[in-house]
């Protein structure tokens, strides 16, 4: 990878996310990264947010990347049109920074990956919650052994709430055709990507899934239990329909346990390990007199946190040429696994092995689209694989490194 001197960030897709990255991007104090390029669709808010933020607009990502104007691009538009954008920039020899998820499907992000490893550029993915400050904390007593080897770990994540209105702001939410799919594959990754990261990947996910509250065709809530073999377990539970919200995560292990709510963390150090105290116990009463635990609250020191930190990690990625410190494209494989696993394991009522077979997975999402798909979404999960398909053929990937090649202007 050749390193840069300064970063010039384009961003497609101006809506809800990418309005945010567009607004973020100036104001930083960083003088390592600018905005230099905008895209959306809908060419009047391009237009409006170029004109605001003094930069070029497109009303085609495409158009941005052949422009010359970007190093990398950040790509903040619905799930479906992850895969064709980054492997479209990635050819053009751009750094990706795409938000979560990379895809809908396993098989999509797969290809991103290994596009973007071919044409040796970085790919970052907006899974920002890596930067919070307790979560680094929990990491460090993970990994350092201070718990022992953890067992059972929970998280509960309900505090995802939504509304109606927030389904009917825009045409692709909710849906099959335009999302792909509901809290698991659009609010709960974050939550995914944090708790692979802190205990691995388990063997296999069983589970439920339910569409409880609101009206959309996708799914507002989920239950999973997780087998990481030799006994030990995960549970998992999402809704983006219980108010009030709450978020939980317990870490269960042989010296200890780690509970941390509201960016509290908690830790519970045993007297002897569970593994011991077992067989060493001379006390026939339940429970066993001689246990001890010592509860403390960890203290958890200061970071920069947010969407802005993760840009500008990236940006110090690509200047210092130094491993990107958050989620990269790789990593971000991971979190996309558990909410496929759960929505084939939820959707056909069957225990599934990791890794997720790509295949099964675009089945399903294809079943789901002709059953439940009202139109809203407007076509969006074909129009956008027809993109990547076109892509992905021989003739595609030779005319993917000419200018304005990409479906011939179709795809914006």
């Amino acid at each position: 990878m050749k390193k840069l001197k300064h970063v010039r960030f384009g961003v497609i897709g101006v809506g809800m996310m990418g309005s945010g990255h567009v607004n973020m991007i100036p104001k930083a104090r960083s003088r390592n990264f600018s905005l230099t390029a905008l895209a959306d669709i809908d060419a009047p808010k391009a237009a409006a947010f170029g004109k605001k933020c003094k930069v070029p607009h497109f009303d085609s990502g495409f158009e941005m990347i052949d422009s010359g104007l970007c190093d990398a691009v950040v790509v903040a538009v619905p799930h479906y049109w992850h895969a064709p954008l980054t492997i479209y920039a990635a050819r053009k020899g751009l750094h990706v920074m795409c938000e979560k998820p990379l895809a809908s499907s396993i098989s999509d992000a797969r290809l991103m990956v290994a596009e973007c490893k071919k044409r040796r550029v970085s790919l970052g993915v907006m899974l920002h919650h890596r930067a919070r400050a307790d979560m680094n904390a929990v990491k460090k007593l993970i990994d350092s052994g201070k718990i022992g080897e953890v067992f059972r770990a929970q998280l509960i994540c309900s505090n995802w709430f939504r509304t109606q209105a927030y389904y009917d702001s825009g045409a692709w939410r909710g849906t099959w055709d335009g999302e792909g799919g509901g809290v698991l594959i659009n609010q709960a990754p974050h939550h995914f990507d944090l708790y692979q990261w802190l205990t691995g990947m388990p063997k296999s996910v069983m589970g439920l899934i339910s569409t409880r509250c609101h009206k959309i065709e996708v799914e507002d809530c989920g239950n999973f239990l997780m087998d990481y073999g030799k006994g030990r377990v995960g549970y998992v539970y999402t809704t983006t329909a219980e108010e009030p919200g709450y978020e939980q995560f317990m870490f269960c292990g042989d010296k200890g346990t780690i509970i941390v709510e509201d960016g509290k963390i908690k830790l519970g150090m045993l007297g002897m390990p569970v593994s011991k105290h077992i067989f060493a116990s001379t006390s026939g009463a339940a429970g066993g007199a001689e246990q001890s635990i010592n509860w403390t609250e960890v203290k958890v020191p200061k970071r920069a946190e947010g969407h802005l930190e993760i840009n500008a990690g990236f940006a110090r990625h690509l200047i210092s040429g130094k491993p990107f410190e958050y989620a990269t494209g790789a990593e971000a494989l991971n979190e996309l696994e558990l909410s496929n696993a759960m929505h084939i394991a939820g959707f056909k009522q069957k225990t599934v092995q990791l890794p997720v077979d790509g295949a099964e997975m675009d089945r399903l999402l294809a079943k789901l689209e002709r059953e439940r798909s009202t139109g809203k979404g407007g076509g969006m999960r074909k129009e956008a694989k027809a993109c990547l398909n076109r892509l992905m053929s021989a003739r595609g990937a030779k005319a993917g490194a000419r200018k304005g090649s990409c479906c011939k202007g179709k795809c914006k």
